[in-house]
């Protein structure tokens, strides 16, 4: 770690300093600072983030789920901060079986969708989310297309582009 935390951006310093108190641990991506949180610290991380003004993560840019098989789910939230033009990742593993995370709908009006997406597909569970309902898929459906384990995912692979060039010919 300590060569990592010799490569880390300096926002990691300045979310370290504003922010001495939040339980992370600060990592890389290609593009981004990465800050890996449980669970249980999330909801204070993230509004450490959004409301301390030396970083002001004002806008909640997407999230996405991953299906580590025997590893559990993980979601990575992405912000930004309009005033200081920085991002930032989040990644929170849950273990097999235990996808539960709170909302962040109080937080960012864009995370209700986000999140209903990412409940839909992958399964996660949003407490305290203030409408839960599918938004693609009917509504008594429970099923979650995007785990690894889903039944038509090896037809999907099959039937893919995977043997061939991507895209198409015009």
């Amino acid at each position: 770690m300590s060569e990592e935390k010799a490569t880390l951006p300096p926002l990691a310093a300045t979310i370290k300093k504003a922010l001495p108190r939040a339980a992370y641990v600060p990592g890389l991506t290609k593009t981004d600072l990465d800050l890996r949180v449980a669970p249980a610290e999330l909801l204070v991380l993230v509004q450490g983030l959004k409301d301390n003004p030396a970083l002001d993560f004002d806008y909640l840019r997407n999230m996405t789920g991953i299906d580590m098989q025997e590893n559990g789910l993980e979601l990575k939230y992405h912000l930004y901060s309009f005033k200081h033009g920085h991002t930032v990742q989040i990644t929170v593993a849950t273990p097999p079986g235990e996808s539960h995370l709170p909302t962040l709908t109080g937080l960012y009006a864009a995370a209700n969708w986000h999140e209903r997406e990412a409940a839909e597909m992958f399964g996660f569970v949003f407490d305290g989310h203030p409408d839960p309902r599918n938004l693609l898929l009917e509504e008594d459906l429970r099923i979650h297309p995007l785990l690894k384990a889903h039944p038509l995912q090896p037809i999907e692979v099959v039937q893919g582009i995977e043997d061939g060039k991507a895209g198409f010919d015009f």
